[in-house]
């Protein structure tokens, strides 16, 4: 159960919340219709000042008098009842302004700002103002009445706030607020960027108490040394520096660096909303006010820390699942939607003369059921892995070969047709000295080919089809050979 004195306490905050949320919303309204009258190229009146003055004005006299009416050693016997009635006549005075100038305005735009939709929204805005200030006008009565009555007012009216207050409190109590760091977190590397040795102490001793390492720099230029020589995985940055102020830092780190590789969390005095917009802006992830508190800045630096590593996982498995999508799984080259791609992509280009000639290969291990039904499918799967690399190692960048099903390979090279009868030789006789191990057993294979020339057909659909059809044309001869459209390339015997 909540004492007295926590009961006064539960009620005095909710007092004080009604009227502050009011009372700052008129700021919000008022910077949003002052955005709105200069994208309508109409100078902000003088008008909207005084309501701007007027809320601030209201605003210090409440907490002002918030302070002296509610702290400790506030007494009802010590205030008079003209002392009340000034107290709520010095509220109502900037909050009959606000009102009186809001009125105003509204009949101003209804009369001088053309028909539109941002008229419209404007004028809703300015009620909204006013409807605010009358908001605000019952939380300063409730003020009033409660510090000249409190006993009896929280006892009785206050009541069900009090039940209220308690649930919350006991909700709070039921949650788990600590915070964990698991190993991957406490390994990330900070850089604390403060030229203030004892605050970077400060800094260091809070993260080490919950395991986490940096280091530190003390001016720009050796912040940019560190990063250089290791990018860390979180920044916290002094907006002050003395040679690099922390925003121009910002930047140059942004210039290398992303928000998602390079989180930063801007640190200064400068809590105003400008400040901490204009770091947002610039790429900050987040911003901590000084004096820090060590949860807030626990909280936010592993906040950070995990959304860097959650963004890697992701990154990761984005990669894999790339991977798995393009890549023939059991060989690791590239799968048949990737390599068929690529040629149709290269025959488009050649329509276009801004790529070399090119040709295709399609091969076919030779007699490969005979491979299986002896070593088995284990052992053909090694036949598969090998051939592979020996194909993928021969062809290189910016040529590309891929698996297209079974025991059947098909390449894309960008050479002539003089090379390529080299080329293929070559190729063959490298095919037939390739040893495979397997069970303490050696074990060669051959291939048949069909090539084809990008310049024989009009698109890829048709250049497939004439290497398929010379592959045929291989195996049907012999095997051990390729055939070209004028030739045949036979194996070494």
């Amino acid at each position: 159960m909540v004492s007295k004195s926590g009961a006064r306490d539960i009620i005095l905050s909710q007092i004080k919340q009604d009227f502050v949320t009011p009372a700052n919303a008129i700021f919000d309204y008022l910077d949003i219709v002052e955005k709105a009258l200069s994208k309508l190229d109409v100078p902000s009146d003088d008008e909207l000042d005084q309501i701007k003055s007027s809320c601030t004005k209201l605003i210090n006299q409440y907490d002002e008098a918030f302070n002296l009416y509610t702290n400790q050693n506030s007494s009802k016997s010590q205030k008079s009842p003209e002392e009340y009635s000034e107290l709520r006549h010095n509220l109502r005075t900037p909050l009959n302004a606000i009102i009186g100038y809001g009125e105003i305005l509204i009949e101003d735009f209804e009369e001088d700002l053309p028909e539109s939709r941002t008229r419209r929204i404007i004028i809703n805005d300015l009620k909204h103002i006013i409807d605010l200030a009358r908001s605000t006008e019952k939380a300063i009565e409730t003020f009033v009445d409660f510090i000249r009555g409190e006993d009896v007012e929280m006892e009785d009216a206050s009541s069900s706030n009090i039940e209220s207050a308690e649930a919350l409190f006991k909700s709070l109590g039921d949650i788990e607020y600590s915070i964990s760091l698991s190993d991957e977190i406490k390994a990330s590397d900070i850089l604390i960027v403060d030229d203030n040795k004892t605050n970077c102490e400060v800094l260091e001793r809070r993260l080490s108490m919950s395991g986490l390492k940096s280091r530190t720099a003390y001016d720009g230029e050796t912040a940019l040394a560190e990063v250089k020589k290791k990018t860390p995985d979180l920044i916290l940055l002094d907006v002050i520096l003395p040679d690099i102020n922390g925003l121009e830092l910002l930047k140059r780190f942004r210039s290398k660096h992303t928000n998602e590789s390079l989180p930063v969390i801007m640190v200064s005095a400068f809590d105003d909303v400008d400040s901490i917009a204009k770091c947002i802006q610039l790429g900050a992830q987040d911003y901590l006010p000084k004096p820090i508190n060590g949860t807030v800045l626990l909280a936010k630096v592993v906040s950070s820390l995990e959304r860097k590593l959650l963004r890697e996982r992701e990154k990761e498995l984005v990669n894999e699942l790339h991977i798995q999508a393009t890549t023939d799984q059991l060989t690791g080259i590239a799968n048949r939607r990737v390599i068929f791609d690529t040629i149709q992509n290269a025959s488009v280009r050649e329509k276009r003369k801004d790529y070399k000639p090119f040709m295709i290969i399609i091969f076919d291990i030779d007699f490969f059921k005979n491979v299986n039904d002896t070593y088995g499918h284990a052992g053909g799967d090694e036949i598969l892995k090998s051939f592979a690399t020996l194909l993928n190692t021969e062809i290189s960048e910016p040529n590309q070969v891929g698996r297209i099903g079974g025991e059947e390979f098909l390449a894309i090279l960008y050479i002539d047709e003089d090379t390529a009868e080299t080329f293929i030789k070559d190729l063959i006789n490298k095919i037939q000295k390739n040893s495979i191990e397997y069970e303490n057993q050696t074990i060669n294979i051959t291939s048949s080919g069909g090539v084809a020339f990008s310049n024989e057909s009009e698109n890829a659909s048709d250049l497939v089809n004439k290497a398929d059809k010379r592959l045929y044309m291989a195996k049907k001869s012999g095997r051990n050979r390729f055939v070209l459209n004028n030739s045949e390339i036979s194996g070494e015997k």
